[in-house]
């Protein structure tokens, strides 16, 4: 008895998906809760998993294609039952001995590989300071590449169907079977595998930490091209996040380069943008934006971030988005009307703190979250914003990570922008704009001097919050910052 496999809902609007690639085939065993395919949403390209064991039996919508939610896409044969060809003619892949004189396929991965929509700026690490920002999505990471000969077939392309370069030659098809067979067994590399077991033994040679190797598998950074500044040349974390951080001013350029079509063109807007489009509209249609802004004296928090780099208590280097998002943890514990929804002409007050980072990606805006913030150290912080802004690059998220926040931080501090408001997630109550640190004219004791200090923008829904409860949450946001030492503890 088959077991249907639907088109999930990944999102809040999401309506229909479209399938991107499938990462298992007709004839593979899947467990519960394994990876099945990469699916195109309205929010961000997103890890279809699976929600029962079995083999699959039938693939019904094709990479490419869309479908809406509900609708089956696949279909699953109980463990231990043969998996025959369905009515359509899907049926299991043959095995490898099954094959004869044709070229082997590139193996595929065993892990799921970066999706299309990868950020071009980080998340927030807020600063015009250099390598201090923080972490970097590990989206320009070089990556090893075995390079195939012309004669060798690549993987087939998203829409199933193989590029040009892969297609016989028209002469190719009046040539015996036999004969074509030798020639193609002739051109097929003697022995590929070795070079991907010596790359794996050099990977394995090389003198790491285990948390820089677990911090490089997870940010999908090739161990080899990292600079290591241990004893011996070992790698350390810190490399890890080095590296990450050079990734990242090399995306904060590429940010600020026109990337749209030329003068006199159309395009038509993605599934993303069109969401964005939509939603951002009903925001600022529906609900009542008020705005406050404050100045906050960040030489404390400056002082903290460059004695914890140079002390190096802490595993994770903590960058200034996290300290922002630690210090608004705390905040809205003690202001909790802006941890709050509009919903049902009444308002709910939410009893966990789950703040979403907002992360450009090359087709808009994707809001990861951080989840119970209230009882993360700034550590534990650092650490889940540092794997999540990694993933984002990957691609790969599930829907858990892209729903349920509370409260949001849009960070363009990396732009040195110095001031901006941002539209409200409906249906948050709030969201916060943090800007750029930079040394500006300040009074201190009568007397003019050079500060260091940071605008911070609250934009509030007035049928939620009111101007006094706004303000007092950037008073308590101040005093945190400004005494970074209660960050810690």
């Amino acid at each position: 008895m088959s077991i249907e496999i639907t088109m999930p809902k990944l999102s809040d609007t999401m309506e229909e998906g479209k399938i991107l690639r499938w990462l298992k085939h007709p004839g593979d065993k899947v467990s519960r809760g394994e990876p099945l395919a990469e699916v195109e949403t309205d929010k961000a390209d997103m890890i279809m998993e699976a929600f029962d064991d079995g083999v699959m039996q039938e693939i019904v919508l094709a990479e490419g294609e869309s479908a809406p939610v509900g609708a089956t896409i696949a279909r699953l044969a109980a463990l231990g039952e043969e998996v025959k060809p369905s009515a359509s003619g899907a049926a299991p892949r043959p095995e490898p001995e099954a094959r004869t004189g044709a070229p082997e396929p590139v193996p595929r991965p065993s892990k799921p590989v970066a999706v299309r929509k990868r950020p071009v700026a980080a998340r927030g690490a807020g600063q015009a300071e250099a390598p201090g920002n923080g972490s970097a999505p590990a989206e320009l990471a070089p990556q090893p590449r075995q390079e195939l000969p012309a004669s060798e077939s690549p993987e087939p392309q998203s829409n199933g169907q193989a590029p040009p370069a892969a297609q016989p030659h028209q002469e190719s098809a009046h040539r015996e079977p036999a004969r074509a067979s030798e020639e193609v067994s002739a051109m097929r590399p003697a022995a590929p595998r070795p070079v991907a077991v010596s790359h794996e033994a050099d990977l394995a040679k090389l003198k790491a930490s285990p948390l820089a190797r677990r911090a490089a598998e997870e940010a999908g950074i090739d161990l080899s091209q990292v600079h290591g500044t241990g004893p011996e040349g070992r790698i350390t974390k810190r490399d890890i996040d080095s590296f990450l951080r050079e990734q990242q001013l090399f995306r904060q350029r590429r940010l600020v380069t026109p990337r749209e079509g030329s003068p006199g063109t159309w395009e038509e807007l993605s599934k993303m943008r069109r969401t964005i489009a939509q939603r951002m509209a009903a925001s600022k249609r529906e609900i009542p934006h008020f705005y406050v802004t404050m100045e906050i004296d960040m030489e404390e928090s400056v002082r903290l971030k460059k004695s914890l780099e140079a002390t190096e208590i802490f595993d994770e280097s903590i960058t200034y988005n996290d300290i922002v998002i630690k210090a608004c943890s705390l905040a809205l514990g003690r202001y909790p009307r802006m941890n709050a929804s509009f919903e049902n002409d009444g308002i709910r007050i939410h009893p966990s703190i789950n703040i979403g980072m907002a992360v450009a990606v090359e087709d808009g805006l994707i809001v990861p979250v951080i989840k119970e913030c209230q009882q993360l150290t700034l550590p534990e912080i650092a650490r889940a914003a540092h794997r999540l802004v990694a993933k984002a690059a990957q691609g790969g998220f599930t829907a858990d990570e892209l729903s349920g926040a509370t409260f949001s931080i849009s960070n363009m501090g990396m732009l040195g922008i110095e001031h901006f408001s941002a539209v409200i997630v409906p249906p948050q109550a709030a969201i916060l704009a943090v800007s750029a640190i930079k040394e500006r004219p300040v009074v201190r004791n009568g007397q003019l001097a050079v500060g260091t200090t940071m605008m911070l923008t609250v934009s509030c829904d007035h049928r939620i919050v009111d101007g006094v409860v706004a303000g007092r949450f950037l008073q308590e946001m101040k005093r945190f910052l400004e005494n970074p030492a209660s960050l810690l503890v």
